[in-house]
């Protein structure tokens, strides 16, 4: 079984160059500014993840999200614990080293609850667990942490599509 289990604790803020083995992140569709994983720490591919998204305070979002005491969006989140479950559910560690064409997945569905608001600076802890798999689909039990304490956690499922 492949996975990689990553020591290093140090989070690096520079996304063009994201600290991931083997190229991880560039398998997702997606870059910056909506590259939510700021690094990969575990990766188990078809069951499980753990990934960090640091947070710093100046992105440009929290301009209108609250103006004087910004909050991340919730939707963020949620987005960066789907890009987890993508990269968790459609990729493998030779997909990464041989080129393989982008695989991403469209939400399909989401069933999550937010326990705790998250305020900058704050390193985001991801979790996605693989719970079972239908034809294209990928159903994920996830959370998300902030120093320890759970700030999001629920369920949802990826719909595997391959990008051009």
């Amino acid at each position: 079984m492949e996975m990689i289990l990553m020591t290093n604790s140090s989070v690096h803020r520079d996304l063009d160059h994201p600290a991931s083995p083997l190229g991880l992140l560039d398998r997702l569709p997606h870059r910056p500014p909506f590259l939510f994983l700021t690094r990969i720490e575990l990766f188990e591919p078809g069951v499980r993840g753990h990934a960090q998204w640091q947070v710093v305070g100046d992105e440009d979002y929290f301009r209108g999200h609250f103006p004087g005491q910004p909050i991340v969006p919730g939707v963020l989140i949620m987005e960066a614990l789907a890009q987890l479950a993508g990269l968790v559910g459609f990729h493998s560690l030779e997909d990464c080293s041989h080129g393989a064409a982008r695989i991403g997945g469209r939400l399909a569905h989401v069933e999550v609850r937010f326990d705790e608001a998250v305020r900058p600076p704050a390193v985001i802890d991801l979790h996605a667990s693989a719970q079972r798999s239908i034809g294209s689909l990928r159903k994920f039990e996830v959370q998300a942490m902030v120093s320890g304490k759970t700030v999001t956690r629920g369920s949802l499922v990826v719909a595997k599509v391959i990008e051009p």
